[in-house]
């Protein structure tokens, strides 16, 4: 046990300082628990659409919440469950694992972009 003086009183600190390789960040959790709703989605072959409209959600909400864009309340959650079949623990456990790798930047900027598509798509029309 250690003491800390805090405001000109002494506290008790009952909790060991985490390290921070220990923490997960709310953007984290949201961005882990999304990954894991979209890899069950998937599993059961549905669309975003199919799994917003047996959660009384649009499809962009859906899509947020998969990117971890938007939080869940709790009873979300459990619908979310309940219409992917799975139990909480089961996406709750993907949080252990660590996240879908992100792009570099340096990849996208190998990437074809639209423009050079329309372009190569619209050469070859006009050659036939």
């Amino acid at each position: 046990m250690t003491y800390a003086r805090e405001y000109g009183t002494i506290r008790r600190q009952t909790r060991r300082p985490r390290a921070k390789d220990d923490m997960i960040t709310p953007n984290d959790f949201y961005l882990r628990l999304g990954d894991s709703i979209r890899r069950r989605r998937e599993e059961l072959r549905l669309t975003q659409a199919e799994l917003g409209e047996s959660l009384g959600l649009s499809r962009t909400s859906v899509t947020n919440i998969e990117r971890g864009r938007q939080r869940l309340l709790i009873d979300q959650f459990q619908r979310v469950c309940k219409a992917l079949d799975v139990p909480a623990d089961m996406l709750l456990a993907a949080l252990e694992a660590p996240p879908r790798p992100v792009r570099d930047p340096g990849e996208l900027k190998r990437m074809p972009t639209v423009t050079a598509y329309l372009k190569r798509t619209l050469v070859r029309a006009g050659e036939r």
